[in-house]
């Protein structure tokens, strides 16, 4: 996949010719401008840069991110470690603008699925307490 710098990536912030980077990936969105919900000029205003925070301050939806009118450039320059990890936590391009909370959950242990763990731990340890302190009397 193309690497793009930010120096091209500002290049394309005009009508007809709009890109804009979200999350490291860079998306050309001039084809899905004027059917945008919000309407073209906030595409236009964060045209030619990093849009990542509009983008997830607008609370998207899955569908959003799956948009099939936005054309997938390239990756923004200096981003390949962050897209490598969406990588590892199961994204691709083909599953449109990441989600980078949602991929971060997928790899991280809750509270709610550790909480059995550490309740057996914590009696496995009580337990030995236990065994060790009457096999000294």
């Amino acid at each position: 996949m193309k690497i793009i710098s930010e120096k091209e990536l500002a290049k394309h912030n005009a009508d007809g010719d709009v890109w804009m980077a979200i999350h490291g990936v860079v998306y050309d969105v001039s084809n899905f401008m004027h059917e945008h919900p919000g309407g073209s000029q906030l595409l236009e205003d964060v045209a030619g840069r990093d849009a990542s925070l509009e983008f997830e301050d607008a609370l998207h939806s899955d569908a959003a991110r799956k948009e099939e009118k936005l054309e997938l450039k390239g990756f923004l320059e200096g981003s390949e470690e962050q897209v490598q990890k969406f990588r590892e936590s199961g994204w691709d391009e083909g599953q449109g603008i990441p989600d980078p909370e949602a991929l971060l959950s997928k790899n991280s242990m809750s509270f709610a699925s550790a909480a059995p763990l550490l309740l057996v731990g914590a009696i496995a340890a009580a337990a030995a307490a236990w065994f060790i302190a009457s096999r000294k009397k």
